[in-house]
């Protein structure tokens, strides 16, 4: 009996099998949006009629669609289009470019931006007067590129009411003149931030939608499939929904619901409710999102042992160990996975901690929880990873040398913590369930959401010209490892395994096709490639020169 004939046949390709660590020459057929076929390149003739598009990949990477298990949409606004200051090298540099953005979008009654890092700013903070110099007449908030601190102008201070006597929110820090108490417009933490963008107007769903679908296209665009929206908020959700049920979402959400630490367990019935209501054929919530600590550079995230220059000094943690506790375990018990951020050691401890009480209260399941970013983690809690089912999430991105941000980190953290950050491969190598995310738009010292950057400094552990000695060099990861870590192990991160994140039959069609192999090219040149087709669900979504 003779196949049925296949809608999409992607001849001549170099196949990547998940967990191979290496190519071979093939082809993969695609029916009724699965992969019907994947082998040599002879035996997907029998899948071939004549409605059938057949594409010649020209040696091309075939892998499953990237997952980027980490990731902040655009869905809703959280992110609204303003000033990118990302790649800029000064603060006058920052200054120039909002104030010619002020002048180009008069009709904008507030101005933001995104991308500052403070270490551009050395001995002085961002400040107020420097935002007032060059725009005095309206709101102006810009967010760093860590998105954990806000640089604001008086205006968008008097917007919120906030001076000398609003005390700091829990969780957040309104720094302030050591002299008079009044705050200087620097805002750490989302508690603080959102003091000032809960009185900025937000898109309307119309525009929350169209913004939706500019993204699905540049995720696309990148080969990415499937994403986890790490702090997902009820507009955005209903964005997606709504795109959802049109048809238009080509990408697998996995969304993370945003927590409140005020609010503790109680939030635990609207979770519930907004698990229920944003479950569709491409979209589901069932995570939520705990902001445990902060940032290195802003001396929020929560260590161990004291910051190197700050005496006694370890950071606080942003949620009660208690109630922290607590909240862990009610979710767990409800079915959710909860996604923790933590930098400091102290914080991953924590988190780890959490987890076990979870078990310990609510028996072993599989559970899948996940802490993301992992800056800094002792020793002694690696094993811990696997041992709980913790799932390890790093961001690639940020693994090199940069001389602006290395000096400020060592004087923060000493050089022994300084030669430990993001220990990927330790954790690799423990038996962790490790995956990938980008943080977009929010990151390091460059921001990207190209799975292909993100994969060279994984690999290469530099920035992507090359230049400069690799940045803790025994944690390089091997290209295989990479290419797991997001793809089939994003796939298992978001309980969608048995749908993507393979090339095998029976799978969702959810594939990428790079121009070139990566394994027949310099790890320095992985950057290079580009994304020739992506296909989700069996349908040709983005395609470019082939």
């Amino acid at each position: 009996m003779s196949s049925p004939a296949a809608e999409l046949a992607l001849r001549n390709g170099a196949l990547y099998l998940p967990g191979t660590g290496k190519t071979r020459a093939g082809s993969v057929a695609v029916q009724n949006g699965k992969i019907a076929y994947c082998g040599p390149d002879d035996g997907i003739t029998a899948f071939l009629g004549s409605a059938t598009q057949v594409l010649d990949l020209r040696g091309g990477m075939l892998l499953p669609g990237w997952h980027d298990s980490h990731i902040h949409s655009v869905f809703g606004g959280l992110f609204v289009p303003g000033c990118e200051l990302a790649g800029l090298a000064s603060r006058a540099d920052y200054l120039s470019a909002l104030s010619g953005y002020a002048r180009q979008h008069p009709e904008k009654s507030c101005l933001r931006g995104q991308g500052w890092i403070e270490s551009v700013f050395c001995s002085l903070r961002p400040h107020k007067a420097q935002l007032d110099a060059v725009i005095p007449e309206r709101p102006v908030l810009v967010s760093s590129a860590d998105g954990h601190a806000a640089w604001v102008n008086s205006k968008a201070l008097a917007l919120a009411g906030i001076d000398r006597d609003t005390p700091d929110p829990p969780g957040g820090i309104i720094e302030r003149d050591q002299v008079s108490g009044e705050p200087i417009g620097l805002l750490r933490e989302l508690a603080a931030i959102d003091l000032v963008t809960d009185r900025l107007p937000r898109p309307d769903q119309d525009e929350c939608a169209a913004q939706g679908e500019d993204f699905i296209g540049r995720m696309l665009g990148y080969g990415i499939t499937a994403i986890h929206d790490a702090s997902a908020f009820p507009d955005s959700l209903e964005a997606c929904r709504r795109l959802d049920l049109e048809g238009k979402l080509r990408l697998r959400v996995d969304a993370s619901l945003q927590s409140d630490p005020s609010q503790n367990i109680e939030q635990l019935e609207e979770f519930v409710d907004l698990r229920r209501r944003y479950s569709g054929k491409n979209l589901k919530a069932g995570s939520v999102k705990i902001f445990l600590d902060g940032t290195v550079e802003g001396h929020t995230a929560f260590l161990l042992d004291p910051y190197s220059d700050r005496s006694g000094q370890r950071g606080e943690p942003l949620w009660p160990r208690d109630t922290f506790f607590q909240t862990v375990v009610g979710l767990d018990a409800h079915g959710f996975r909860v996604h923790v951020h933590a930098m400091g050691d102290g914080a991953v401890r924590m988190a780890l901690d959490g987890f076990q009480e979870a078990r310990r209260k609510n028996g072993v399941r599989d559970s899948r929880h996940m802490i993301s970013h992992i800056e800094l983690v002792a020793l002694e809690d690696v094993p811990r990873f696997l041992e709980l089912g913790v799932i390890a999430n790093f961001q690639p991105s940020w693994f090199y040398q940069d001389d602006l941000s290395d000096a400020p980190l060592e004087a923060f953290l000493g050089p022994s913590r300084l030669g430990r950050r993001f220990c990927m491969r330790t954790l690799w190598l423990s038996g962790a369930m490790v995956t990938s995310g980008s943080d977009w738009p929010v990151g390091g010292d460059y921001i990207t959401c190209d799975p292909l950057e993100i994969l060279q400094t994984g690999v290469t552990r530099q920035g992507l010209s090359g230049a400069g000695r690799p940045y803790m060099p025994q944690e390089r990861m091997a290209l295989g490892d990479m290419l797991d870590s997001m793809t089939v192990r994003g796939a298992f991160s978001a309980f969608r395994e048995d749908q993507t994140g393979s090339l095998r039959t029976g799978s969702r069609a959810d594939l990428a096709v790079l121009d070139r192999d990566l394994f027949a090219i310099a790890p320095q040149d992985i950057h290079t490639a580009r994304v020739a087709l992506t296909v989700f669900d069996g349908q040709v979504a983005y395609r470019h020169g082939i």
